[in-house]
């Protein structure tokens, strides 16, 4: 479903077209069917991905942003060599003089990693030299869609191609739809405001969830049993 049909079936779920004045612009209601699909991964776990995220390492820098659509990162693998990832109890252990704004004083190939949410930042334990300059390494991560649904359809990283299509699959293409009616419906304005139909809604993402969610569970199965996705590597 494009992204202007999702519009188009939002209006009508709301009573919201063919009048002279709408009661929600396009850029609000955009703006809730994009909250909606984050809900969704969210929610469900959609999408593990091996392959849209990498981190180049530079001289003297420990560390780095994590992806602004990333919502986990689960592994970082250097070549095919999986990073270790500190405890909280290794920190002062292994590197007493830890911290975050310089990482280690040890220099070198980073052996392991940290994130730090509220910062939004990756940290390692090792400062990159000149040799290490360039090394790319890739991340495993929990993420968003990589395609917005709000403002001009632009994606967040650089160099990728639009869509005006969800990225989640097509049986799930409603659960934006219900999310946003729900929002909308659950206005301050008293006008636009029912918060009866809001919880149907409501109710309608989270059925949308539960299956999103078994249909994880069932993908993550049959690819840790072939083992042929690099995604799920362990």
């Amino acid at each position: 479903m494009t992204r202007s049909r999702m519009l188009e079936e939002l209006r009508e779920l709301l009573c919201d077209i063919g009048i002279a004045d709408n009661f929600w612009s396009d850029n609000a209601l955009l703006g809730y069917l994009a909250e909606g699909q984050d809900e969704f991964c969210e929610q469900t776990g959609y999408f593990i991905d091996f392959t849209s995220h990498t981190i180049t390492l530079a001289i003297g820098t420990a560390v780095y942003a994590i992806p602004e659509r990333v919502i986990q990162i689960l592994d970082i693998w250097d070549g095919t060599r999986r990073l270790g990832k500190y405890q909280e109890t290794d920190r002062s252990q292994l590197t007493p003089t830890w911290d975050p704004a310089v990482a280690s004083t040890q220099s070198g190939r980073p052996q392991r990693w940290q994130t730090d949410q509220a910062t939004g930042s990756i940290t390692f334990d090792r400062v990159p030299t000149a040799t290490e300059n360039g090394v790319v390494l890739q991340l495993r991560a929990w993420r968003y869609s990589l395609y917005a649904l709000d403002g001009d359809g632009a994606v967040p990283e650089e160099g990728e191609t639009p869509t005006a299509e969800p990225e989640i699959p097509s049986r799930f293409h409603r659960a934006p739809i219900e999310w946003a009616a729900y929002k909308a419906m659950m206005s301050h304005d008293a006008e636009k405001q029912d918060k009866v139909k809001a919880a149907d809604h409501f109710n309608a993402f989270i059925d949308y969830v539960r299956k999103g969610k078994r249909a994880m569970q069932r993908y993550h199965g049959q690819e840790t049993r072939v083992g042929t996705a690099p995604a799920y590597r362990t």
